[in-house]
């Protein structure tokens, strides 16, 4: 039995498939990727409960979305008035909570980007990128879009097609071939080499996750900075997936910011953390970019409905409270702290982190596998990523003292299972 403060795994718990995972591979695709074995009955800021009580610390955020806190407070009061004055879908009509929401984050956005498209999830927003980066290229005589191997932008086809892998697009029989992929600098040391690519006056955009998502992977500082000064040399785009990057977790509004001052991306797709909770995302970009093609549909039936704009104007009122902002700053000082410490054990191999973000890289896929089960069995929800990873994103909300059982949890299950390895 785990009993403590911020977890609670009871003696009768059993970790596995129960009935209803067995009705969702009944009910539901087969493809549809499966998670821990682990059934949600309830979320409270950085805690996850299933129906008997059991506790987790959540380091998940519920994969990076519940930045202000699982059923926040500020942004359940926002979700229940707005059910309560009798308007909860407009279609693409005006609303006067879409534009008090749209017009805060702009509020809160770099200036120059200066336009929003809402729409409903991530995989929507980098698909919106992709289908505002081929008729800009058209118009500016330009062809290539410069992605990166082993990305991940979304599951709509335009999002997938610059994805880094061919499973996401083989279904289709689609290939883009303006679409150039190369290698994510991996090694602190790597540089940007304008040589390996296509003739310069070709290239029409850069498009970049924020950091690559299996394993938390950052961009070394002087590679981004020679890549943005190479593009606007050649005149080309800079645009970033922000989705999970977005909205404080690597402890700025946005990633990017985190890689230097001087730049200025021209397109970013958020999501996730943009409202905490309710489906809705959004590409924040210039003007003349997201009006260049006035027949282009750059919307849906439910983008900006009202209750999701509520909660998201909500999430945001949150997140820019300036005593959040200060205690923010406190929290991730010591979840870098942790994260640093973690080098010293002998089956990690890397630790990616910045902010609230981290990935775990350890030796093999096994023995990723075998800490996350350690993690569950004793109160702690990490990521799985079915690789040689795990990650760890909690909720921005999470205590210090939680922040200090999670990590106490994660090192104890790396050493169990060095000590199993051995």
């Amino acid at each position: 039995m785990v009993h403590t403060k911020n977890r609670l795994i009871k003696e009768d718990f059993v970790l596995g498939p129960g009935e209803l995972t067995e009705n969702r591979h009944k009910n539901e695709p087969l493809a549809l990727g499966d998670q821990v074995p682990i059934v949600w009955h309830k979320a409270k800021d950085f805690n996850v409960y299933d129906k008997n009580g059991n506790k987790w610390i959540d380091m998940t955020s519920g994969i990076f979305t519940a930045n202000a806190g699982h059923a926040n407070d500020d942004i359940k009061n926002a979700i229940k008035a707005q059910l309560d004055s009798d308007l909860l879908f407009a279609y693409q009509y005006e609303t006067a909570i879409r534009d008090k929401f749209v017009t805060k984050l702009l509020d809160i956005v770099p200036k120059h980007l200066n336009k929003a498209i809402l729409l409903n999830t991530g995989s929507e927003a980098t698909d919106a990128i992709y289908r505002l980066l081929k008729p800009w290229a058209r118009q500016q005589n330009k062809k290539y879009i410069i992605c990166f191997k082993g990305s991940y932008h979304g599951r709509v086809l335009g999002s997938a097609l610059m994805g880094g892998s061919k499973l996401d697009t083989t279904w289709s029989g689609v290939k883009d071939e303006d679409i150039i992929f190369i290698d994510f600098p991996y090694h602190k040391d790597d540089v940007f080499e304008p040589q390996s690519l296509p003739p310069k006056e070709q290239i029409a955009a850069f498009f970049l996750e924020t950091y690559q998502g299996w394993g938390a992977c950052m961009y070394p500082p002087q590679y981004i900075k020679s890549l943005y000064e190479y593009a606007r040399e050649i005149g080309a785009l800079v645009c970033f997936d922000e989705v999970q990057a977005g909205f404080y977790r690597m402890g700025e509004l946005f990633g990017f910011m985190t890689y230097g001052d001087y730049i200025e991306p021209d397109l970013i797709s958020v999501g996730k953390g943009i409202s905490s909770c309710l489906p809705i995302a959004a590409v924040l970009g210039r003007a003349d970019i997201i009006d260049l093609d006035l027949d282009a549909n750059l919307s849906g039936t439910h983008a900006g409905n009202a209750i999701c704009c509520a909660a998201s104007l909500a999430n945001l009122e949150f997140l820019t409270d300036s005593v959040f902002q200060d205690e923010l700053k406190h929290k991730i000082q010591y979840f870098e702290q942790r994260c640093k410490k973690l080098l010293e054990l002998d089956l990690v191999h890397k630790v990616n982190y910045r902010g609230m973000v981290a990935g775990i890289i350890l030796k093999s896929t096994a023995v990723a596998n075998e800490t996350v089960t350690y993690c569950l069995l004793n109160g702690v929800l990490p990521v799985c990523t079915f690789r040689e990873s795990i990650k760890l994103g909690p909720p921005l909300t999470i205590s210090i003292d939680a922040i200090e059982e999670a990590f106490d949890v994660i090192e104890s299950a790396i050493m169990e299972v060095s000590h199993v390895k051995q």
